[in-house]
């Protein structure tokens, strides 16, 4: 078996086997009752508040391209936006969202390092806008082992092989999208556009846990999420898979949650992620099909510069 083959493998065993046993502690005799009451406007509610995030992302994005000169209709940029979210939600191959909307956007463009370096950097706005949100963890109801775990984990993140080649990939751009980090009003307009997206998704989570029956605040809806965010990046599942469903599980649990009602939280949100990001899905296959396979065809290319360099 191929070592790429073998970790593709594993990272969908892991998130598997962690599902399988978060289904098997649940008493369904009692979940069966509380989905039945479930609000399910308030579902619907969650899935609008988190497409407004989506379409906050595509403005974040679109003034950075614009600070750089290049000009996209918003309504493809939130197209793009869509896309990316499906792909990384319903493809978990090599070829994540982040591709595609490189792929995309650089079709074409005369600026096509400038184009492409703008997904990274509203990937790492995006990042350290997490960051400011991060300390509301500290509103949490939770013992300092688990505190030290997540802090634990987070080291780990950074020292881990997925982050620190986002890291130098992102340093090798760095000279082509200089504008978007020296000038303070374009890193403060974006990191203002990053905490407004986040606390949008944040939002629809804290609806789900109202519409289960948990009791906690928005601040503490948005600690828990802060923390499954940096947990999810561990490059041990696909998408996060099985780590955001723990992480919430027992995140939630610990403010005093039931159970069963902390799993239902934690599989509806995904659900509902997942839902909107069918809309990208229904662009993908209305008139870009192609972006899937230019996306790999950058991938390739990506692969091999890293084997030439390496």
């Amino acid at each position: 078996m191929k070592r790429d083959t073998f970790f593709t493998l594993l990272r969908w065993l892991i998130p598997i086997g962690l599902i399988a046993w978060l289904l098997s502690q649940l008493d369904w005799n009692a979940i069966t009752p509380l989905l039945a009451h479930v609000a399910w406007t308030q579902l619907l509610l969650a899935a609008l508040v988190y497409f407004f995030a989506q379409v906050v992302i595509a403005a974040r994005w679109g003034y950075l391209l614009r600070v750089q000169g290049i000009q996209l209709p918003f309504t493809r940029l939130m197209g793009l936006v869509l896309v990316g979210t499906f792909v990384s939600n319903f493809l978990p191959t090599t070829v994540g969202g982040d591709l595609v909307k490189m792929a995309a956007v650089a079709n074409g463009q005369p600026k096509r390092a400038v184009a492409v370096a703008s997904v990274l950097a509203d990937r790492l706005f995006n990042m350290a806008g997490m960051v400011f949100w991060l300390p509301l963890a500290f509103t949490l109801r939770v013992e300092s082992p688990l505190l030290e775990t997540g802090t634990a984990s987070m080291s780990a993140l950074t020292r881990s092989p997925f982050l620190n080649g986002i890291w130098s990939r992102a340093r090798r751009l760095f000279e082509a999208g200089r504008a978007w980090f020296v000038s303070p009003k374009v890193v403060a307009v974006s990191l203002i556009l990053s905490w407004l997206s986040i606390g949008l998704s944040f939002a629809a989570f804290w609806i789900v846990t109202l519409a289960m029956g948990i009791s906690i605040s928005f601040w503490q809806a948005s600690g828990i999420a802060a923390l499954t965010y940096f947990v999810a990046l561990l490059p041990v599942s696909v998408n996060g898979l099985g780590l955001q469903e723990g992480s919430l599980t027992g995140l939630l649990v610990l403010q005093g949650a039931a159970y069963e009602a902390a799993v239902a939280s934690a599989l509806l949100i995904r659900l509902v992620t997942m839902a909107v990001s069918l809309l990208g899905g229904a662009r993908l296959m209305f008139g870009w099909r192609g972006l899937l396979a230019d996306a790999a065809s950058q991938n390739e290319q990506i692969q091999n510069e890293l084997e030439k360099k390496g």
